[in-house]
């Protein structure tokens, strides 16, 4: 069961280009690709690939990644175009399972140059949820939502950051429906708290500003907060502002936090180690064999070379196009980063956290004595009140109308209080 959330972070095609082709021949490749998918002719949607793509996915990395794909989402009944931009046509894709993004553009030749499955945020015929915060990074802009309590008087803002792989705004992505985010934000609003939460790059409505996946950085994401955090500090609007992290979100968090001066930091199930250990570790729950070859792997890109012989199932997480990130983010270690933090900190941890044990909260308030550490008992990695049992626990990662865990937002509101400039 654990692979299932490994492959949804991991599950990614090949980087977006934008070669001029035509609607029909777009949606000649979706129908076919549609028709091989659901009989499962994994081969010739290798076949169909561009000559670039090829020489980043074998035929055997594109059936694993296939076979993942029907696994978490069933098949595809499906799909409808919905617009295109910057030469990639997007279609809403309807799976038994889940609704996801295609993101597909074709080479001269009508090859699938790019093709990537994104969370689903809507047509453009349906209302905005959505973007009304905006960040113009340098390669694009970073859509986020702000929501913002009733009144005249300034009031706290808190920057909510997903964790890793395709999750979304809301705390969702393809095979994994929580809402939590979303839920966090309404439950915030309500004690007069503002919230602004985002896509990152490559995600959602952001999905435009990840230009080509080789070209991303574990900094870009530490760049993009940080820029809305300086947005939000130079709103009137706001009395403070902290930042919290979820997940991976946590690094990306206490390092914009620093550099861009926030007036609080929140770690929500963060991790305490480099991203290497938590990688094996999750790799040893499925496999030994699959853990030792991937600590080697890690081990090669820590010390910034490349690899190319590692085990076909680890395929979608060491492709060779989402090696760069991994090497930009293997050299960071949260205990190192949060001791730089010159601001009021909570550890959030939940006690039946599968996927983070307590013992990472721990850790990282050994690292910043100061910081306050709140454990939420019962609450799992999705920020819902869920058993200790693995089944049942991750049957709530797709129940998005489950409430959120009944302590979280309590401990939130009462920390981002202590933050406000009197």
């Amino acid at each position: 069961m654990k692979k299932k959330f490994l492959s949804a972070i991991m599950i990614v095609a090949a980087a977006v280009s934008s070669i001029a082709q035509t609607r029909k021949d777009v949606d000649v490749s979706v129908n076919k690709f549609m028709s091989q998918y659901n009989n499962k002719q994994y081969q010739d949607i290798f076949n169909g690939m561009s000559e670039r793509i090829k020489s980043m996915m074998t035929p055997e990395q594109t059936k694993m990644a296939m076979s993942q794909l029907s696994e978490q989402a069933g098949q595809l009944k499906m799909y409808l175009f919905t617009k295109e931009e910057k030469g990639v046509s997007y279609y809403k894709t309807e799976f038994e399972k889940a609704t996801m993004t295609l993101a597909i553009s074709l080479d001269k030749d009508n090859k699938m140059d790019a093709f990537r499955f994104l969370p689903y945020q809507g047509s453009q015929n349906e209302p905005a949820e959505k973007s009304n915060f905006i960040y113009e990074s340098k390669t694009g802009s970073i859509y986020g939502t702000l929501e913002l309590p009733e009144g005249n008087k300034p009031v706290p803002v808190v920057l909510i950051i997903a964790g890793s792989g395709p999750t979304d705004r809301n705390c969702n992505q393809a095979g994994v429906q929580t809402n939590a985010f979303k839920m966090l934000a309404d439950s915030l609003k309500k004690a007069g708290i503002a919230t602004v939460r985002y896509d990152k790059r490559g995600i959602g409505e952001s999905a435009p500003a990840m230009k080509n996946e080789e070209d991303l950085r574990f900094d870009d994401m530490v760049n993009d907060a940080a820029g809305f955090v300086k947005m939000l500090k130079n709103d009137k609007r706001f009395s403070s502002v902290v930042v919290a992290g979820h997940s991976e979100g946590s690094l990306v968090g206490m390092m914009a936090a620093k550099k861009a001066h926030a007036d609080g930091y929140i770690s929500i199930a963060g991790i305490s180690e480099k991203a290497s250990g938590t990688i094996v570790r999750q790799l040893a729950e499925q496999s030994e064999e699959l853990s030792l070859n991937a600590a080697y792997m890690l081990d090669s890109l820590t010390k910034g070379y490349s690899v190319s012989s590692y085990h076909p199932d680890l395929a979608s997480l060491f492709r060779p196009s989402a090696q760069p990130y991994l090497k930009s983010w293997l050299k960071y270690d949260p205990k190192e980063e949060i001791i730089k933090l010159d601001c009021p900190v909570l550890i959030i941890q939940g006690t039946t956290d599968i996927q983070v044990p307590q013992d990472h909260a721990e850790a990282l308030k050994a690292a910043y004595p100061r910081a306050t550490l709140k454990f939420i008992d019962g609450m799992n990695h999705i920020l819902k009140q869920a058993p200790a049992d693995r089944e049942k626990n991750i049957a709530t990662y797709n129940n998005p109308k489950l409430p959120l865990s009944p302590g979280l937002s309590p401990a939130i509101v009462s920390f981002v209080r202590g933050t406000e400039k009197k």
